[in-house]
């Protein structure tokens, strides 16, 4: 424990010392965050690059335990220099980008290549572990791998918008997992944690409200992925296999924040690099908290969590450190305190999603039914689909039906009415449906349906009796009725049909025939 203490000490005096150094490099070199009135609400121009101090005191902290170029126990290449080499290419593109503001996708890019050291070097997944059961991941561990540590950088870098806040997450994740790689018995991985918490609270006296510097890119991506490499690292139990629950654990609000911030994006229509005013913190500050109560608050669950994460490693009891985390993510939702405007969201897309599956499925049967009855409606003669037009619209309550088809020869032209004998008087018309159709060579085939039943002039009953109708207005575009009452195929048969009027006025009752 002296060679843990050496390296806390260490790396808190250098943070103490080289972050006003860094401060002072940042305001020379114009790097500084400005207020904009809307999300960054502090008095004035802010230094930023304080994750240089941290990644410097970090290094320092490690030399003076005496970690550079060590065997660990494991007999893997030393883990302390990978850290050191990625933590400082992310820090150097994160410098790049509080300076030059890169584009999302460059440097979403550049973060992924800055994890390969690490895979290089072998500390990837093979196996992991969750309650009691193991997977072998094969290759595909290197991608989990460095899917993970870019999602840690990312999801740090997102939370990273309150004084303090960062820093404070990344204190708690490195001591629980400095505690728990003790359990483990990975040495290197407890010095490495305690390093990073020394660094982060020697910094922390410069970053807490107000802040006079900011962790900036540089910091916020560091802490992200030394906390993500020692995360998975400190929880590989003695077969080699990660046991997946606790990194998950330490990471929680963390990767809470940056999956739901991903999450409202997407349903509202937002970029995925488009920021916005929902994170927890803002959340917390837009219900009356100060930014020192919403310290208070945040710190608290990552407490929860990260003790959570440490009993599930001392006792191997994940379903108890899942139990906690999702009562966390309870208490944040029923409280209204986070994620309920998201959980609004997915239930609203949810419903959306249905309604498509379902308007898609009643759409296919409906065209279904529709080709049916067009193929059915084409071996048939006139009086045939006549009569099968009249007992459909018998059972919609429908007391006349009227057609007429024009066309430019007038033997192609014919009229056709239908009454319910029952039922002829103007009285019992409560409802008329008209429908207006075009063929080929300016043939038109006008269809009205009129019925009794006050109750079906609802506009869905209609809308329903229309697509009854459409395949018989259809057909009779394309096929006419000779002298001889004899169909007569007319030409270009797939011609689209074209509704008319829809109306309720009532019409009177005559039985024609054409």
């Amino acid at each position: 424990m002296f060679a843990a203490s050496v390296a806390f000490v260490t790396a808190l005096l250098a943070g103490v010392v080289l972050t006003p150094l860094a401060r002072l490099a940042a305001r020379r070199h114009g790097v500084v965050d400005h207020p904009d009135g809307r999300r960054k609400l502090h008095c004035g121009p802010v230094p930023l690059w304080g994750g240089v101090a941290v990644y410097l005191a970090l290094s320092l902290g490690l030399v003076a335990a005496g970690l550079i170029g060590r065997a660990d126990q494991s007999g893997l290449v030393d883990l302390a220099p990978i850290v050191a080499l990625t933590a400082g290419g992310v820090c150097l593109i994160g410098c790049v980008d509080d300076r030059l503001d890169l584009k999302p996708r460059f440097k979403l890019l550049l973060q992924t290549a800055a994890t390969i050291p690490v895979i290089m070097a072998g500390y990837w997944v093979q196996r992991i572990a969750l309650f009691g059961y193991s997977i072998d991941l094969g290759w595909s561990g290197a991608l989990l791998t460095m899917f993970w540590l870019v999602a840690c950088i990312n999801a740090v870098n997102l939370l990273d918008g309150m004084d303090g806040l960062a820093s404070m997450v990344g204190v708690f994740s490195a001591l629980s997992i400095a505690l728990i790689a003790a359990i483990g018995g990975h040495l290197q991985v407890t010095l490495i944690a305690v390093a990073l918490a020394g660094a982060l609270a020697g910094f922390l006296a410069y970053n807490l409200p107000p802040a006079s510097i900011y962790l900036g890119d540089s910091g916020s991506m560091v802490i992200g992925l030394v906390v993500g490499v020692l995360a998975f690292q400190g929880s590989l139990t003695a077969s080699a296999a990660l046991s997946i629950t606790v990194p998950l654990l330490v990471m929680t609000i963390p990767m809470l924040d940056a999956v739901l911030a991903v999450t409202r994006r997407r349903l509202s229509g937002r970029p995925f690099d488009a920021a916005d005013r929902g994170h927890i913190h803002h959340r917390l500050l837009s219900q009356g908290l100060t930014q020192w109560q919403s310290l208070g608050v945040i710190g608290t669950l990552c407490l929860i969590t990260g003790t959570a994460a440490i009993a599930a490693a001392a006792w191997g009891n994940d379903a108890l450190a899942w139990i906690t985390a999702g009562g966390v993510v309870l208490l944040l939702v029923t409280t209204r305190a986070f994620g309920n405007h998201e959980l609004a969201l997915i239930k609203l897309a949810g419903a959306h999603a249905v309604s498509r599956s379902v308007r898609r499925l009643v759409e296919s049967r409906r065209a279904r039914r529709t080709i049916v009855r067009q193929s059915m409606l084409a071996g048939m003669p006139f009086d045939q689909a006549w009569s099968v037009l009249v007992d459909e619209v018998r059972r919609w309550q429908g007391r006349r039906i009227e057609l007429e088809v024009t066309g430019a020869d007038p033997r192609q032209s014919h009229r056709q009415v239908w009454v319910d004998e029952a039922e002829s008087s103007l009285s019992c018309i409560h409802w008329s449906l008209a429908m207006m159709f075009s063929g080929p060579d300016r043939r038109t085939c006008y269809l009205k349906v009129s019925g009794s039943d006050a109750g079906i002039s609802q506009q869905w009953t209609l809308v329903q009796l229309m697509r009854l109708l459409r395949p018989f207005g259809e057909h009779w575009t394309v096929r006419s009725e000779d002298s001889r009452g004899v169909a007569v195929p007319m030409p270009s048969p797939e011609i689209p049909a074209r509704a008319g009027s829809l109306g309720r006025a009532a019409t009177g009752s005559r039985r024609e025939a054409a």
